[in-house]
């Protein structure tokens, strides 16, 4: 839908994929986890030690919310206000926000308000 309306007003359009989306995210909760097998600790097995983590990591359950949660209080705080139909498009005067994992595409007006976005987030 929103490709078919970018075509018929003459919006811009780019995409973005944040490498290592997931790792940005800071954990809200306290989560830990194992050190590897061969791993040691002042000379010592690593199986008495395990680490907290304080950024989310790839293969945890909570990972692709904790990336979401982070991107939508970012978009949240440079004006953006979310769709009441669709929670991953955020709506702002003259640009849209379209949200997939750790892909965004923009939709605006101009090629330089999508680029001082992509530039701001």
């Amino acid at each position: 839908m929103l490709l078919t309306l970018t075509m018929k007003l003459g919006l811009k359009t780019k995409q973005v994929d944040y490498s290592n989306a997931f790792v940005q995210a800071k954990i809200d909760g306290d989560v830990y986890c194992e050190l590897p097998e061969d791993f040691l600790v002042n000379g010592a097995g690593s199986s008495e030690y395990v680490l907290k983590l304080e950024r989310s990591l790839y293969g945890l359950k909570q990972a692709p919310q904790l990336w979401f949660k982070t991107l939508e209080k970012s978009l949240l705080d440079r004006g953006f206000k979310a769709s009441a139909q669709d929670p991953c498009m955020f709506m702002k005067k003259d640009l849209i926000a379209l949200v997939y994992v750790d892909d965004v595409l923009f939709f605006g007006t101009t090629e330089k308000i999508i680029d001082d976005m992509i530039e701001d987030l």
